[in-house]
């Protein structure tokens, strides 16, 4: 898991790099936001059914024009769960009562664009729509009693939203963002099928000089 925090961390020091010989041209923004995740699908069914509040994701954005920015994006986020005790039947043919933990974290590392379709004109509610494509690095974690099991994956994901941006003054370049990130993210280990989840934000945006 450090050595995946390492690789992200990597990630997001080399975006601001690679887009400063750029931003005499444009501008890059910060993108900071707090996630609260909710699992769909086998996810929900198979593996976590209870929503994450405990996650964030940050984007830096390098804006060509007033609508259309792209940059990279990177992410946390950490799902647990601990179901009642139920009577499972193990790999040897063996049946076991015990209680069942399952822990995910997921670490989405992509490049993401950004269009505002308003963005040239003053709005006090600006909306906008997202697109991103990446990886997710992925740590699974399963107790069955005195039973563990751990690994950690790479996944592909991608990823879709939409919100408002609303901000802070008429002539301000920060302001606020709320919306909604559909993640796709196809998981096929241990029997499982996918990671897909409904993201919901609430963040900041500023410059970055």
């Amino acid at each position: 898991m450090k050595s995946i925090l390492k690789i992200a961390a990597l990630f997001v020091v080399a975006i601001p790099l690679s887009l400063s010989l750029k931003a005499q041209r444009g501008e890059v923004k910060m993108y900071l936001n707090y996630n609260y995740s909710l699992p769909l699908g086998s996810f929900k069914n198979d593996i976590v059914s209870k929503n994450s509040p405990r996650g964030f994701t940050g984007d830096i954005l390098y804006s060509f024009n007033k609508k259309f920015a792209l940059g990279g994006a990177v992410g946390f986020q950490d799902y647990y769960e601990k179901y009642p005790r139920a009577t499972y039947k193990l790999p040897s043919g063996e049946d076991i009562s015990a209680v069942i933990s399952n822990s995910v974290q997921t670490i989405p590392v992509m490049v993401k664009g950004l269009y505002a379709p308003l963005g040239d004109k003053f709005s006090w509610v600006q909306p906008y729509v997202s697109l991103g494509a990446g990886i997710n690095m992925v740590s699974f974690k399963q107790y069955l009693g005195e039973f563990g099991s751990s690994n950690t994956n790479v996944s592909f994901a991608a990823q879709a939203g939409a919100g408002i941006q609303v901000p802070f003054g008429r002539l301000s370049n920060s302001g606020l963002q709320l919306g909604a990130v559909y993640n796709y993210v196809p998981y096929t280990k241990n029997g499982y099928n996918n990671l897909n989840n409904l993201g919901v934000q609430l963040g900041v945006h500023f410059p970055l000089r």
